[in-house]
């Protein structure tokens, strides 16, 4: 080979190299560019479709991502599409038969992506129609969480014909769209009607509204026209004027028995789903026949689980108890049935060395009673003095617990009255009249608690001292105009309440609060029960409304603070900070 035929092949093996974006490996910088769709088969926009298939040719190879969840054809199918790629090209398969005169649209979200570096097409749609027009209206808006106000993602929003409520639990959205991270949506390729509207958090992917899930919709019907080209108008031509939808999930749940633990030998915990209505019936079983079994139950404050004490030293060191539990639960249509169950209550014991076991059985055999307070050297004002302990309390010897107020050296005695917090004692809360920038100290003498297993403590002495009012600001919240019925809530920074208290004309009053930074909420109480209540969908009732201050507040020892709240300033859906939303959004995720 001479010289100059090596030149020209090389100089056609570089040319090639420097034109192929092929699939392989490539060296230069990252690509952050998205495919871009060539060609169309049959064309966007294409009318009198009677085939089967789409194909979109891109100008690079792609690759799919999570189709099944990006995917959303409007009208939807009960069978979605298939959808593959080969090389450039993007395949629609459709498996249901299409509907005449229908105006289609394929939203891909970000499902379609480059092959390399697997950056997303975002916002590709295509469309078509089945009959000779295309329909242009469109219609659009917002979701919010009813109870924060915030953006809601992910949740599909549709329209009905049927005016009819019930449509909305028998047959799938006529059209539907989905919302983006500020909880917009846009349903498109309307045509000239009146509808329902409706948005619902879908688990089941079918399109309507099953019990359980968490749903919006509009009080009245939204009736979409051909805009007034006459009339000034600052929205788009093609796009209907819209209100904000809340979503909200009712206070029905699933109600059934979620888990049976023991991490402990002695302690069998049954957790149910939701709080139910009345109390399991429960017995012990051996060998398929109750036994008498001692224990003692104890119930969380909302009763959804249930923690049960074995007192028996024989079925404690059973590793596997069966328990007959006969309690109410929810069929598929949220009705409340008797079911009886068997539960199986497992112990397993951790695999130990002779020498780590026989330190174990020290420790049991010399075992205390653990107690702990929450006393403490800047003790909050509005705090109560709590004494806890790790096991059910089973004798309380009052006159072996003293409080006494320190000055200087003296101590002086303090009355005081003891209350339970719980269904069997594990918190006692000492009240007592606790006075600012003063000294305390709780005694507990020994032998003064035993707890069901007999086993008592050893003495112990708690100190505090009570912070002074010029620890903490205050805040007046003077809602104006007034809103009757109306609950003003101070947050944190993680959106959670810190107080609440009644609205007033002359201003909510908010004392002892520490120097940080808050906000501020209120709801209209409309049913009076002093809190928020949600939606409830068979009485077509909507969710009480949530209104946001738009700023932080900054707090201050020793400073008085008052607020002057115009709620109607800015707009109810666009008021809560952003940082609060930010907040909201990553604890959903």
């Amino acid at each position: 080979m001479n010289l100059k035929h090596f030149s020209l092949i090389l100089l056609v093996v570089v040319l090639a190299s420097c034109a192929n974006r092929g699939i392989g490996p490539q060296g230069g910088p990252k690509d952050s560019i998205p495919p871009v769709p060539l060609k169309f088969e049959p064309e966007l926009g294409a009318l009198e479709f009677k085939g089967k298939k789409i194909e979109v040719t891109f100008d690079e190879y792609l690759q799919l991502d999570n189709v099944a969840q990006n995917l959303l054809m409007s009208p939807p199918q009960q069978t979605p599409p298939d959808v593959k790629v080969r090389g450039k090209r993007l395949i629609v398969q459709f498996q249901d038969t299409l509907r005449d005169s229908t105006t289609y649209t394929i939203d891909f979200g970000s499902a379609v992506c480059d092959f390399r570096e697997k950056v997303p097409l975002r916002g590709f749609n295509y469309y078509f129609s089945t009959g000779s027009t295309i329909d242009t209206l469109e219609y659009t808006g917002f979701v919010y969480e009813a109870e924060n106000m915030t953006p809601r993602s992910g949740v599909f929003v549709g329209i009905h014909e049927i005016l009819d409520d019930s449509a909305f639990t028998k047959e799938p959205f006529l059209r539907v769209a989905r919302t983006d991270s500020a909880g917009f949506f846009r349903i498109g390729n309307m045509r000239p009607g009146t509808y329902r509207l409706y948005a619902v958090d879908d688990i089941s992917r079918d399109y309507r509204f099953t019990p359980g899930e968490a749903i919006a919709f509009a009080d009245e019907p939204i009736v979409v026209t051909p805009p007034d080209t006459t009339a000034p108008d600052t929205l788009s031509p093609l796009a209907s004027r819209h209100s904000p939808l809340y979503l909200f999930k009712e206070q029905q749940q699933k109600l059934y028995m979620q888990r049976t633990t023991r991490d402990e030998q002695h302690k069998i915990r049954l957790s149910f789903s939701a709080p139910p209505d009345s109390l399991p019936e429960l017995r012990f079983m051996k060998d398929s026949l109750p036994i008498e079994l001692h224990y003692h139950a104890q119930y969380s404050r909302h009763k959804d689980t249930i923690t049960l004490w074995l007192l028996d030293s024989a079925a404690i060191t059973i590793d596997s108890l069966f328990i007959e539990a006969r309690y109410r639960r929810t069929d598929s249509l949220f009705h409340l049935e008797w079911a009886t169950d068997t539960l199986r209550a497992i112990w397993r014991a951790p695999k130990l060395t002779a020498k780590a076991h026989a330190a174990q059985e020290r420790k049991n055999r010399n075992r205390r009673l653990e107690l702990k307070s929450n006393a403490r050297q800047s003790f909050e004002m509005y705090d109560t003095l709590r004494l806890s302990c790790t096991t059910p309390l089973a004798t309380i010897e009052r006159e072996a617990i003293h409080l006494f107020e320190r000055v200087d050296t003296v101590l002086k005695p303090v009355r005081f009255t003891i209350a339970d917090h719980d269904t069997l004692p594990m918190e006692l809360h000492i009240l007592a009249d606790l006075k600012p920038d003063m000294k305390y100290e709780l005694t507990i003498d020994s032998g003064a608690l035993h707890d069901v297993y007999g086993v008592t403590h050893i003495a112990g002495s708690y100190k505090l001292q009570v912070k002074k009012p010029s620890d903490y600001s205050t805040l007046r919240v003077l809602l104006n105009p007034f809103v009757e019925h109306a609950r003003i809530q101070v947050l944190d920074k993680q959106d959670k309440v810190v107080r609440e208290l009644p609205a007033v004309p002359e201003g909510a009053f908010f004392e002892y609060l520490k120097p940080d930074t808050y906000y501020l909420r209120f709801y209209v109480d409309e049913n009076e029960d002093g809190q928020w209540t949600t939606g409830l969908w068979s009485e077509k009732r909507q969710p009480e409304a949530v209104f946001y201050f738009p700023e932080s507040i900054q707090t201050k020892s020793n400073w008085d603070f008052e607020e002057e709240w115009d709620y109607t300033a800015v707009e109810q859906t666009k008021a809560k900070p952003k940082e609060l939303i930010k907040v909201s959004m990553n604890a959903k995720k």
